[in-house]
Formats: C-alpha cells, structure tokens, sequence
C-alpha cells in the first residue's frame, strides 16, 4: 500500500525559556531528552514515521541549529531542512515552506505542520487523526487539530467548534478561534462544551495554504516565492535577503483567524504541550516517587509531598516541601512553587539585562 501524499513540517525553532536551566539558546527543549531517552524533535518524527517516507518530512529551524537537527535526523534529507537566519514568528515559517513544497513536491500535497516540542502518548491515535485531517484538507479546508480541554485552563487558546463538515466526517466546521481566556471564561466553555484546546497543529494542501497566503498576506509572497527558489539554488545570501522582508507574524493571526474554510478535528491523544516545568510534572507523573513526587536523579526528602525534583547530576536533599519544583544543572539552580513555573520566563529575562548570556 502506498503512502499518502503527504508532507510533514516540523517548526523547530522555539527558545523553550519556560523550562531554563536546562533549556537553553543553544539546546532548546525540542532538542532535549527531557521526556524519554529520545529527543522532543526525534519523538515527533517518530511519530510520523509510519505515515511518510524520510524524503516527506520537513524540518524549519533557527539556522544555528540545523546542525543538530542532522544529528538527531540523520534520515532526513538535508535539503528538507531551513535555517532561518532570523526569527520570524510562525506565519512565515509556514508561507516559506508552502511555497517550498509547492516546487519540490506539488500543490496537491497535504501538508501537516506539527510542533515539535509537543508529547503525545497515544501515537497510533493521533495517526487516524492526522489522516481523517487530511481528507478535510483535500477538500479545500485548514484543519486543525482540537485537543479536548481536561481542566479550564487559561494558558492556550481555543478553538469552538460547529457542525461536521459532512455527513459521518469528524471533522467539525471552526465557528471561532478565542484567545487564552480568563478562568471563568475557560469555565464556561467547558460547561458549554464544543470547545477544545489549540494545539498549533495544521493541515491542508499546500494549494490551499498559498491561497490563503495570498489572499491574507499578500505582502509577504514575493519574498516567500523568492526565499523558496534560493533556496533550491543553494545561494544562502539569497534567502536570507529574501527571508528578511517578510512580516513577522503567527500563523494563527495571520491566517487561521481569517479563512473561510477552515475545520477541527478533536483528539484525545494525550497531549501536552510541556510549556512549564509544572506541565512537564503531569507528563512525568509515572515517574512518581514515594509523596506523590516527580524524582529524577537522586533525592532524599523529609516531609516533601507533590514536588519536582530535577538533578540527574547530584543528590537534592530537602525538608518540608510542598508542591516545590527544585531544578539543578551543573551551573544553575531554579527553586520555585509549582503555581509560579510560567514565571521562570522573568527570570531568563533578568538574566538577559544583566547580559549573562553563559547561562543562557
């Protein structure tokens, strides 16, 4: 049976700051073996693995990090994988790759975006997903995909949800994109249900994508055509010329926000998108040592319940903790209440105003 004609595009190019001291500039958590003894990138690839041959997987980075994209990729042809020479936020990441795919691989390609610091634990699921996504998209739709809400959490956004886009798809029509919402806005969408979490994730062929591009972002398509084609060329300076006029902006704002036709699909895969050193607690919940705490390394703890306790490297000792996350790596230790791990980013940028640019 042949496989469908399908490209994976993994964004790679994230700084990962909510879960400094170990993430870091040069080694952001999508490079880490933070989950298991596998990467975050090399998980996502993995997961597609049974979907696509290695020449359909695609992967779009910050150009200082396409070297360690080869090493942990080393099946992945090395002309499927962009450096940015600059962050440009998601919209272009995506645009450039269309336009891209479009040459190599033909306008009728689906092409499937996935992140690629995300965990989801329920791989052969999340393959139906991506394929009953998939036939939504050839019929000229954006999908995304919608993970059902656990809690009424304010930290993603929302995707409400309308009738199926026919008789017996699972794909539903998108009557709204919302934005992260206050807690009792969070509460009343789960009480209303049809809402699920925006994970990031997008499907559609690469015909509709460049539609929309043109159609939303019409300023930015000279330079996504432009940057495609130098890179076909091999002329870095080129690309980077070209790469450096288009607007910075997300995808979701750009696009998503502003199409027709778009849908969702929900899945319950397990996902978790590991944005905090609290949500990489829940995914390691099996790791759960003696008082319901997180253990890895080595650590004696006296009266300490609910923690996280990170030191692969050292024993951590400690007395009377309490839902405490305690992180050290040979140069920097982070001690803070699990409530307050979306606020390491303020640490990180104290760290960048006092330009200690060693520890990060």
């Amino acid at each position: 049976m042949s496989k469908p004609n399908i490209a994976v595009v993994i964004p790679a190019g994230g700084g990962g700051t909510r879960l400094w001291p170990r993430s870091r500039q040069s080694t952001p958590k999508q490079f880490l073996d933070i989950v298991s003894r596998r990467t975050m990138l090399q998980e996502t690839a993995d997961r597609v693995e049974a979907l696509i041959d290695p020449a359909q997987l695609f992967v779009i980075t910050n150009a200082r990090h396409v070297g360690p994209v080869r090493e942990q990729l080393p099946e992945v042809p090395p002309e499927n994988i962009v450096g940015e020479p600059q962050g440009r936020d998601s919209a272009p990441a995506i645009g450039l790759m269309a336009a891209l795919i479009e040459r190599v691989r033909g306008e009728d390609t689906v092409m499937v975006v996935l992140p690629a610091d995300h965990v989801i634990l329920r791989d052969k699921v999340f393959r139906e997903i991506i394929l009953e996504a998939a036939k939504a998209a050839e019929q000229g739709y954006l999908v995304t995909v919608g993970i059902h809400p656990t809690s009424p959490d304010t930290g993603f956004g929302y995707i409400q949800s309308a009738a199926p886009i026919s008789d017996g798809s699972e794909a539903l029509t998108v009557a709204q994109f919302r934005e992260k919402p206050k807690r009792e806005i969070a509460e009343e969408y789960l009480a209303q249900g049809g809402f699920y979490w925006n994970a990031g994730m997008f499907i559609a062929t690469v015909k509709t994508l460049r539609a929309l591009f043109q159609a939303h972002l019409p300023q930015s398509e000279a330079g996504f055509v432009a940057a495609a084609e130098a890179l076909r060329a091999g002329d870095a300076e080129a690309f980077a010329e070209h790469f450096s006029t288009l607007e910075k902006i997300s995808f979701d704002y750009a696009i998503a926000e502003k199409a027709d036709k778009v849908a969702v699909v929900p899945a319950d895969i397990g996902w978790n998108d590991v944005g905090s050193w609290t949500r990489l607690a829940e995914v390691l919940s099996h790791e759960k040592h003696v008082s319901e705490n997180v253990v890895i390394g080595d650590h004696i703890g006296v009266d300490t319940t609910g923690s996280l306790i990170y030191s692969p490297h050292r024993l951590i000792a400690t007395i009377g903790l309490e839902d405490i996350i305690v992180i050290d790596t040979p140069d920097a230790t982070l001690i803070c209440p699990k409530s307050r791990s979306e606020d390491v980013k303020q640490i990180v940028e104290t760290l960048k105003a006092r330009g200690a640019h060693d520890l990060l």
